[in-house]
């Protein structure tokens, strides 16, 4: 990425994106749903501990415990959890986690983010700068915070769509990157980034540039000393934090038991969503079978109301720690959505 660019795109990451689709675990060595396909064999014999062959004893004692029920809360759960009895939950787009009013939903990012890259626009073509905006592919997102926070719940769109956020239309492409095709005006960093204060023909360069003029607009009656990230921050480190808890990895074993009895093998529902068959190209038979099967056996495990209840109990502290702070940060939040909509977005 070119100076200019970095300084054009100078936005933090989206608090949607932070974890959202991160994995547990490293992509595996995986195969198509299908008995007797040699790269399902292959797969069953090389992918470590959840997928190796089982013993025949071993493999009774899973029939018993875990095929039947799939993975039910007695007999592959820790005491914890069954002492905690977290609620059966499926329908991730539903879930409202303790940070959650802290955090902008995933369409209100974007529109934070066209609000910044129309006041950088109106900034520089003062200074008669091209539109200096990115032209990026416009991506389709989840409608809620955690609609896909614990990977696809959404039975009715993986039929269709996988384990795309939606079916891909005839056409969609992502178009290639085109290169400058000519250096840029030399001038145009000083305009973007302030870094030589002064005045670019005649008219003065804002404080920190157009870049630094837009964000001050964008939070303009914010209160003082917010930390915008923190709240982003806290999500992040929760989400990690709960995917080390002995309960939740318990039930994603469950879970991935489930999956290998339909000669599926991923340790967890994020690395299914990761395999590269299911990341472009037209959906197949085969990925909406594989996300069929991923949700019924969330749904047997109860994995997402594990995982939602053990990061819930992990997120309450830090927001008794942090709420001062939070506040701050959901007001910043709505003044830039007010900016926004000023702005004929959002």
């Amino acid at each position: 990425m070119s100076v200019v660019a970095a300084a054009v795109t100078d936005r933090r990451p989206m608090p949607h994106q932070a974890g959202r689709f991160g994995r547990l675990h490293a992509p595996r060595r995986r195969s198509a749903p299908g008995r007797g396909d040699p790269a399902s064999r292959r797969a069953s014999a090389t992918t470590p501990a959840l997928a190796a062959p089982l013993a025949p004893a071993l493999a009774a004692a899973l029939l018993a415990a875990l095929v039947a029920g799939c993975g039910s809360t007695a007999s592959t759960a820790p005491a914890a959890v069954a002492a905690a009895r977290p609620p059966s939950l499926l329908d991730g787009a539903s879930l409202r986690l303790p940070l959650d009013p802290y955090l902008l939903s995933p369409r209100e990012s974007v529109s934070v983010a066209q609000a910044y890259r129309v006041l950088l626009a109106q900034c520089t073509r003062r200074f008669g700068v091209p539109d200096p905006r990115p032209r990026a592919a416009t991506a389709d997102v989840p409608a809620t915070l955690n609609e896909r926070r614990y990977g696809i719940t959404d039975a009715a769109l993986a039929a269709t769509a996988g384990y795309r956020v939606s079916k891909p239309r005839p056409g969609d492409a992502t178009p290639a990157s085109a290169g400058a095709a000519t250096a840029p005006d030399p001038r145009t960093l000083d305009i973007l980034t302030g870094r030589h204060p002064g005045a670019v023909d005649g008219r003065p360069v804002p404080a920190g540039g157009c870049v630094g003029e837009a964000k001050r607009r964008l939070h303009a009656t914010a209160p003082a000393g917010t930390d915008p990230d923190l709240a982003q921050r806290l999500s992040q480190s929760s989400y990690f934090a709960s995917g080390r808890d002995e309960r939740v990895r318990a039930v994603l074993r469950a879970w991935s038991a489930c999956m290998r009895t339909h000669a599926l093998y991923y340790s967890s529902p994020l690395d299914a969503a990761a395999d590269p068959r299911f990341r472009t190209g037209p959906v197949s038979a085969t990925e909406t079978a594989v996300a069929a099967t991923d949700i019924a056996c969330k749904k047997q495990t109860n994995l997402v109301g594990v995982w939602f209840s053990v990061e819930s109990e992990l997120q309450r502290p830090d927001l008794a720690t942090h709420r001062r702070a939070l506040e701050r940060i959901r007001q910043t939040n709505q003044i830039q959505l007010t900016v926004a909509r000023g702005l004929g977005l959002g």
